[in-house]
């Protein structure tokens, strides 16, 4: 269970250019989120088993790193699996960038969507790692947009889970899903725990988890998708 944060820019910027002294708001929620952060860019990662709120690696990276388009994630294990640096978000393959939010039980009950190629080049424990790769396996086929919807869909139809929120960055999308269990939303201390919001403003969106504020970004309510055509910003919402 997990705090998401994105953007992604026509220009070269840090998610201090971006998100303002707000970023020191999110970087609080690792309070409770506390298992450690990660960023990735351009198929890059910068990861740190620290809590981000008690990290120089990340007061570093977030006023310095420049890029067009960065995914940040704050880590909550789930139950049973490992705190280690390994498997701290985001995931990458090539130049795919991968988080998410959510569990799904056991990890091992969506490995029949992943190729044996992928599998055997999982680095984690993690349910996240597997569905992503379970995204790449179906994108070999009909793509990517229409893979996330679809391995969605499966795991929502077919799996034990809390949620499948996931935020994924390419070259040319960002990609933002918002599937959650309502039965499970309850449990945590921010409101809408689970929901997303996002924001086009000053020649940039941003995506991110709630319990933060900014309660007036458009919210990407359950069973929707958001799809941002990095090269003009122009994106949709679809359902799942």
């Amino acid at each position: 269970m997990c705090r998401l944060l994105a953007f992604t820019s026509r220009e070269r910027r840090t998610f201090y250019d971006v998100v303002g002294s707000d970023f020191e708001n999110f970087v609080a929620l690792s309070a409770e989120h506390k298992d450690g952060w990660g960023i990735g860019y351009e198929g890059e990662v910068i990861k740190d088993i620290n809590p981000a709120n008690e990290s120089e690696l990340l007061t570093q990276t977030g006023k310095s790193l420049e890029t067009e388009g960065e995914l940040f994630h704050l880590r909550l294990a789930s139950k049973g699996i490992t705190i280690n640096i390994d498997n701290n978000h985001p995931f990458t393959h090539g130049t795919t960038t991968f988080m998410h939010n959510g569990t799904i039980r056991p990890a091992s009950s969506i490995e029949h969507l992943v190729d044996a190629d992928l599998l055997a080049q999982l680095t984690s424990t993690t349910d996240s790692e597997r569905y992503f790769f379970a995204i790449l396996t179906a994108a070999k086929k009909i793509g990517l947009i229409e893979a996330i919807a679809a391995t969605v869909k499966e795991i929502a139809s077919t799996a034990d889970y809390s949620a499948i929120n996931s935020i994924t960055l390419t070259p040319d999308f960002l990609i933002a899903v918002c599937q959650f269990n309502v039965a499970e939303q309850s449990e945590w201390t921010v409101p809408f725990h689970y929901e997303l919001r996002f924001a086009k403003e000053d020649g940039a969106i941003k995506v991110a988890s709630t319990g933060w504020g900014h309660d007036d970004w458009t919210p990407l309510t359950n069973g929707k998708m958001l799809v941002v055509n990095r090269a003009d910003l122009s994106y949709k919402i679809l359902d799942i």
